[in-house]
C-alpha cells in the first residue's frame, strides 16, 4: 500500500469549490442514543506535487459535527464547568457499540479546477463518558477517520514521458 503524499499548505494554491452534498449521517447507538454526525470541509488545497501517476495532490481542512437525541434515562446533570475536552485516559467512559441507519452516503464537493472530491466520515468506535453537556445529554468520545476520493481533471494530470527503447537490430558487439 502506497503512502499518501503530503501538501506543503505554504506552497499550496486554495481552491474554490461548490458543495453538492453534505448529508448528516445517522447512527443508532446500542445504548438507546441516536447520534448525527456530518464531516464539513472548510477548505481545499491543491499541491504543488504530483503522484507517481501524475495527478496534482490536494489536502483540505475540516471539521466534525456530532448531535445526539438521547433516551430520558441517560440523561444527567450537566457538568459544571463544561469540559473542554475528554481524555479516554482520565475520564470513566463506557463502550457503546453502533449501528449506520440508513444508506451509506458521500459528501461531494466540485471544484473549480474541474476535479471533484468525495469525502465520509468512518466511525471507528464510540465512548460514552461519565460527563454531560448543558442540556442534560451525555457527552461521547468518537473516534472517527475521513476517508476521500478524488477524481482529478484529466486537464489536470501530467502525461509521464516513457523512455524510448532501442529497437534497431544490433549484432553481437553492439
Amino acid at each position: 500500500m502506497a503512502a499518501q503524499m503530503q501538501v506543503d499548505l505554504t506552497k499550496a494554491n486554495a481552491v474554490e469549490f461548490n458543495t453538492k452534498d453534505e448529508p448528516w449521517i445517522k447512527y443508532k447507538l446500542d445504548d438507546g442514543t441516536v447520534l448525527f454526525g456530518r464531516l464539513v470541509i472548510a477548505k481545499i488545497f491543491r499541491g504543488e506535487e504530483y503522484d507517481p501517476a501524475g495527478q496534482p495532490v490536494y489536502a483540505w481542512s475540516s471539521q466534525n459535527l456530532f448531535t445526539t437525541i438521547v433516551p430520558r434515562p441517560l440523561r444527567g446533570t450537566p457538568t459544571n464547568p463544561p469540559p473542554t475536552s475528554l481524555d479516554p485516559n482520565t475520564t470513566n467512559t463506557t463502550q457503546v457499540d453502533f449501528e449506520r441507519v440508513g444508506p451509506e452516503r458521500w459528501n461531494v464537493y466540485e471544484l473549480v479546477d474541474g476535479s471533484v472530491l468525495r469525502a465520509k466520515l468512518e466511525i471507528t468506535g464510540i465512548l460514552r463518558t461519565d460527563k454531560y453537556g448543558p442540556d442534560g445529554d451525555p457527552l461521547y468520545i468518537i473516534n472517527n477517520q475521513p476517508i476521500q476520493r478524488m477524481k482529478v481533471a484529466e486537464s489536470l494530470i501530467k502525461k509521464q514521458r516513457i523512455p524510448q527503447k532501442d529497437t534497431s537490430r544490433k549484432d553481437i558487439y553492439g
